[in-house]
């Protein structure tokens, strides 16, 4: 995952659309301040839209100390000034001495005890969270939440407010909820902001892109673009995940390069899915906050499709094999601006986005052109006579460096306040 790291922070929006590999849906998982919870072979009930878990994994799991009583069917739990106590087929249950009535009573099947997730987790100090589209139940202690600072900016102009929110498109498992700065970022939004809403365009657009911009009409196929070297590694990897060894001929360098990304990253445990995007798109839409795009999908493809045909060969290699000596960016793998993005790192960043290792076409391409339009579009809502307020959530490399969206805009004389 190291070489391919720029590629999965700004242009998953892409893979996320139309790569060649859809993972079926998966079972409810629950994690704990980024750490998955097992439960051996047991798997999560849902009644009455309460969700119940095994009793013993998650109560250990938060700390509490448990005694299960089997004659009286009782469970009791203590945790640094915190008693409670369940019964099986009850739905009341007692804590700190006061009765606490339960949507669902705890139950058990085949001898495993089942007790209601949201109610232990909240009781223990926690924060819940559930995400439909990974199907990912989160709980957070509140230090873990406030310890995840992001990149977040707040900009003020003629009554107009706009937080500036650094993403990654691409996330592991168990990112979520994000911090309470960015949650109410989002609360007090009347629009979001995103690079490219993909869930407003049609499987009919998409198709008419690709047949225009992804695919060979000369006659030639990839095979005749890129070297013999560079095609033998693209069947290899096709081979190895069971597709044909021809899936990708009739397309471009660049649109391959995108697919095989998305093949890579998904087995790495990264999805796009449930990218720091996505996750405020899903989150707008249940709030009913319309989503507005800095980007069309068009001017995505035709970045890539622009792309010298050694460019895009150089993206393809580096993808398929890490090890192969291409330098398009710094050094950086997708866990390091993990990292960098949960501790809210500016220097870090900075210094990666500014370093002298970029290849001049590749960051004038991705970063500088983009992170121009980027700021303008912001500059329209700084100006507007609405007084109205957006989160606009951009990727994590658009934001700093010398020619980022926040230096942008200061020399502007716009006021960014960091968050």
């Amino acid at each position: 995952m190291k070489k391919i790291s720029v590629s999965l922070l700004s242009l998953a929006l892409l893979t996320s659309g139309f790569s060649s590999v859809h993972a079926a849906e998966k079972a409810s998982t629950v994690w704990l301040n980024g750490e998955q919870i097992q439960f051996s072979n047991s798997t999560s009930i849902v009644e009455k839209g309460v969700t119940l878990v095994p009793m013993r994994p998650l109560l250990e799991k938060l700390g509490v100390k448990v005694n299960w009583n089997g004659a009286a069917h009782t469970v009791n739990g203590t945790k640094n000034g915190l008693s409670l106590s369940l019964k099986i087929g009850i739905a009341n249950a007692t804590v700190n001495g006061k009765t606490v009535k339960l949507g669902v009573s705890p139950k058990q099947v085949r001898d495993v005890t089942y007790v209601p997730l949201r109610f232990i987790a909240e009781t223990a100090g926690y924060q819940v969270a559930w995400n439909q589209s990974s199907r990912q139940i989160s709980l957070t202690s509140k230090q873990q939440t406030e310890g995840s600072r992001g990149y977040l900016w707040k900009v003020e102009h003629k009554g107009n407010t706009v937080y500036l929110l650094g993403s990654l498109h691409y996330v592991l498992e168990g990112m979520y909820p994000l911090s309470p700065e960015i949650e109410n970022a989002l609360k007090a939004a009347d629009y979001l902001g995103v690079e490219v809403d993909l869930s407003k365009v049609t499987p009919e657009e998409l198709q008419k892109l690709v047949l225009e911009l992804g695919v060979y009409k000369d006659g030639t196929t990839l095979k005749d673009h890129i070297s013999a070297e560079t095609y033998k590694k693209v069947t290899a990897l096709l081979k190895e995940n069971g597709m044909s060894v021809n899936s990708f001929d009739h397309f471009k360098p660049w649109f391959v390069q995108q697919n095989v990304l998305g093949i890579i990253a998904g087995k790495e445990g990264y999805q796009s899915d449930i990218g720091i995007d996505q996750y405020l798109i899903d989150n707008a839409n249940k709030a009913k906050k319309p989503v507005v795009a800095l980007e069309t999908i068009d001017s995505q493809f035709q970045t890539n499709n622009n792309y010298s045909d050694a460019l895009q060969e150089k993206l393809l290699l580096q993808t398929l094999d890490p090890s192969a000596g291409v330098t398009l960016a710094p050094d950086g793998g997708i866990d390091t601006f993990a990292k960098m993005w949960r501790e809210g790192d500016d220097n870090a960043l900075n210094a990666y986005i500014n370093s002298s290792d970029w290849d001049a076409e590749y960051h004038k391409a991705l970063l500088t052109d983009r992170n121009g339009e980027m700021a303008d579009k912001i500059k329209d809502y700084l100006n507007g006579d609405k007084k109205e307020t957006y989160l606009v959530v951009v990727g994590m490399l658009h934001v700093l460096g010398d020619e980022g969206v926040v230096p942008l805009l200061k020399m502007e004389g716009y006021k960014v306040e960091r968050q």
